[in-house]
């Protein structure tokens, strides 16, 4: 009877011993995978949400050009994220003004005109794009993932993010052309 009482004893012992070694591994995964996480260009402060006063989400997007673009690998520039598609009326009213502040602050500020591919069709979004000439990069979100991470329900939904990453503006619906001017000269002020 006392051995039973030692051997259950020790097995709980060993249980819990077992337990903390785990956990304690765990977490050092943890601290190592985080830290690996803050490796990156941008290492932002703040907690990340797809609103303004917070951390913008990085997401990785191959390009209509074959490109693969990152935001977080900003060049320590400002970033302007649009989602649109080629069947939104209201993406084709600012498009024309997007291309002309591209054309006047591409090498101040990051364009990423985020097509929703996975629910637009290729074949009329990449005609579209040739026959108004547009020539911004167009990072195409093919499952869907970064627009549902972005909460971009409505399009078009354009974020405007400061060099640091940090959210500053969230608009919903087309901007005019004096919006889409009075962002850039904020941006590049």
């Amino acid at each position: 009877m006392r051995w039973r009482n030692v051997l259950f004893g020790l097995a709980i012992l060993l249980l819990v011993v077992g337990a903390v070694v785990v956990n304690q591994s765990k977490e050092e995964e943890t601290a190592g995978e985080k830290r690996q996480e803050a490796v990156g260009p941008i290492q932002p402060d703040r907690d990340v949400k797809p609103q303004e006063g917070f951390a913008a989400p990085d997401f990785e997007l191959e390009t209509l050009s074959g490109e693969t673009v990152r935001l977080y690998e900003n060049n320590g520039k400002p970033s302007l994220i649009n989602f649109w598609a080629s069947w939104c009326p209201p993406c084709k009213v600012e498009m024309p003004h997007l291309q002309e502040a591209y054309e006047q602050y591409g090498e101040q500020v990051n364009f990423h005109m985020v097509d929703l591919a996975f629910n637009d069709d290729f074949d009329n979004m990449s005609q579209y794009i040739e026959e108004n000439g547009y020539t911004f990069p167009i990072p195409l979100d093919e499952t869907g993932d970064v627009a549902t991470t972005y909460q971009a329900v409505a399009i078009p939904t354009t974020f405007v993010v400061d060099e640091k990453g940090i959210i500053t503006h969230r608009i919903q619906g087309a901007m005019t052309e004096q919006q889409i001017r009075d962002i850039m000269e904020e941006l590049t002020e």
